[in-house]
């Protein structure tokens, strides 16, 4: 009997509140390209567990529970709370292996997706490795971008249809009018449009252009998957704490699976 190919879909969305609207996905992939999911797969790609917080006050909880511990935030209300600012660049100068705690509005967006499906972090450093091994795992699939202040970030927007590009390209279909569009829109653009986003504007103006040069020099260098959610065994997240606040725990970094 002739074997029947289970069909694959992907779709692309631009905010964080989809992430409640996706029951059904097998897969979801959360993007904040400026900065959060870069400095998430950076510590991971350094041997650090990492756990974000949506305020500086569970921050402070979290690092009191576990001792040696790195927080840094992406948000400007940390200069009233002595947590300070850090992203990629000050996080790949940093020593050590101590645990990350990272201030970010991905944060709530992380564990509402969590509770849908498998949930994956992908910036443009693991963005090949993401592909590969979400192609061989899954089969309906939303990449959702975290946006700012409830409003749509062009660069996150991009690095959603690159993705989504690139599992098209491994036999998904991309699913939904705005999907196909915003595909077909950025597809055939490079990385370079990351660093004329409005955002990138904004942190170069707050003294953070480092980071943003940083983001656009390290483009697919990393064969890690960050992944965490409901998957079973080695690749399932390890949770630290207990909390009902929401706070994702990420583990080591996973080497990339090919297809």
């Amino acid at each position: 009997m002739e074997r029947v190919a289970t069909k694959k879909f992907v779709r692309t969305d631009a905010l964080p509140a989809s992430a409640w609207r996706c029951a059904g996905y097998d897969a979801i992939v959360c993007i904040d390209v400026l900065l959060s999911a870069t400095t998430i797969v950076t510590a991971l790609s350094q041997g650090r567990r990492v756990f974000t917080a949506p305020n500086p006050a569970h921050a402070r909880w979290l690092e009191s529970r576990l001792g040696d511990a790195l927080v840094l935030s992406d948000t400007a209300d940390a200069r009233n709370d002595s947590i300070r600012f850090g992203g990629p660049t000050r996080l790949d100068a940093a020593e050590g292996t101590a645990s990350l705690v990272l201030v970010s509005p991905l944060a709530e967006m992380l564990a509402a997706a969590q509770s849908q499906s498998s949930v994956y972090v992908a910036c443009l450093r693991n963005l090949e490795a993401t592909a590969r091994t979400i192609a061989r795992r899954h089969s309906r699939v939303a990449i959702l971008g975290a946006g700012e202040g409830g409003d749509v970030c062009s660069e996150d927007e991009m690095v959603a249809s690159w993705l989504a590009e690139r599992l098209r390209c491994r036999g998904f279909e991309l699913e939904g009018r705005n999907t196909t569009a915003e595909v077909e829109r950025w597809c055939r653009t490079d990385a370079t449009l990351v660093g004329w986003s409005r955002s990138a504007e904004r942190l170069r103006a707050r003294g953070r252009a480092k980071d943003v040069d940083f983001v656009l020099e390290h483009v697919d260098d990393l064969d890690v998957v960050c992944v965490g959610g409901q998957l079973s065994g080695p690749m399932r997240s390890p949770q630290h704490i207990d909390d009902a606040r929401p706070t994702h725990t990420w583990g080591a970094p996973l080497p990339a699976l090919g297809i």
